[in-house]
């Protein structure tokens, strides 16, 4: 059995949150649940709160808030990470004393302080554990596997390359103004829209730019846009006769994450058509890619091809929509159900 209020469980849970938020947290108390399926130790809901909160007059009604949201999740522990360049003092066990007033978990993991390189461990009576380095994150399952170690690599690398100048720029940019004369794709059009991007994410892109154009112009209609996002989510397939006909309820409901394969196929094709767009016009493809990288659960990919799509039109419905979500901590529904 895994004792909850062990390091090894700590290292896990700690390693998790930069990608469950998409960035390394800073002054901030972080609690995640977790629960031991057989054999298996799974990181359950994360929520934020700044630290300074806790040293108002409202600190109590403030962490009972959250615990509260995170009691829902009916996992069987939480454990308790400080992000602070404080050092350790009686502020962590004032913190400690508050957090047990109200902790609805049968289970307690302890908690943790991550200041400068070191992590400092508490019990939930605010005894110490012990110390160790931060380096010692690197070595879990989770820093260990895809994507995550592109995180601590690089998180840039999500990024989607862009070319801004160039004949086929121009070729591009020319085929999408003649396009925009014609208004968005009409019904009979976006059938055969569809089966040119489902040939397109089976191939890996287009490569010509009537087809780059044509492609971009129909992801800037939001029923086709929409359609696509719940074919890939749904996990693609070639018998779809027409994204716009799509419902894209089903797909936003269903229990388990989509499939990633379908997903880094989709990210090739979309990167394809950023590359080579106008400036401004290269949204649609990121903010798509952003908001499938947050139903995958890859925030880091999602925080970064959502900044790249503001970027492009700071105006983006889709991309404010996924940088909402990410600063909310807002887990993807198929993790609702899961954690539920």
């Amino acid at each position: 059995m895994i004792d909850y209020a062990s390091w090894f469980v700590a290292h896990e849970v700690i390693a998790s949150i930069p990608f469950t938020f998409g960035y390394h947290p800073q002054e901030s108390i972080v609690l995640t649940t977790c629960r031991v399926d057989p054999g298996t130790l799974r990181i359950g809901a994360s929520a934020r709160l700044d630290l300074e909160a806790v040293d108002g007059p409202n600190a109590g009604m403030a962490l009972a808030h959250i615990l509260d949201a995170l009691s829902r999740t009916d996992d069987e522990a939480a454990i308790v990470t400080v992000f602070t360049d404080r050092e350790v003092g009686v502020w962590v066990f004032d913190l400690v004393d508050a957090l047990d007033d109200d902790w609805p978990f049968p289970e307690h993991g302890g908690c943790y302080v991550v200041s400068g390189q070191r992590i400092h461990g508490f019990t939930r009576e605010g005894e110490p554990t012990g110390v160790c380095d931060e380096l010692e994150l690197l070595t879990t399952r989770v820093a260990m596997a895809q994507p995550a170690c592109s995180f601590v690599e690089r998180p840039e690398g999500f990024r989607f390359t862009r070319t801004r100048r160039g004949v086929t720029v121009d070729r591009v940019a020319g085929a999408l103004r003649d396009l925009a004369r014609g208004g968005p794709p009409s019904a009979a059009e976006t059938g055969d829209l569809t089966r040119t991007l489902v040939q397109e994410v089976a191939r890996g892109g287009p490569t010509q730019p009537d087809v780059r154009a044509r492609l971009l112009h129909a992801l800037e209609s939001v029923p086709f846009r929409d359609g696509f996002m719940a074919w890939a989510l749904g996990g693609g397939g070639d018998d779809v006769e027409d994204f716009t006909h799509l419902d894209p309820a089903p797909a936003l409901v269903q229990p388990r994450p989509p499939d990633h394969a379908v997903l880094a196929a989709v990210y090739e094709t979309l990167g394809r058509l950023a590359r080579f767009a106008p400036a401004g016009r290269a949204r649609a493809p990121l903010g798509v890619a952003a908001y499938l990288a947050w139903y995958a659960g890859d925030g880091t990919r999602a925080r970064m091809l959502c900044l790249q799509a503001l970027e492009e039109d700071h105006t983006y419905s889709l991309a404010t929509l996924v940088r909402d979500a990410l600063e909310a901590a807002c887990p993807p529904p198929w993790f609702r159900t899961d954690a539920a």
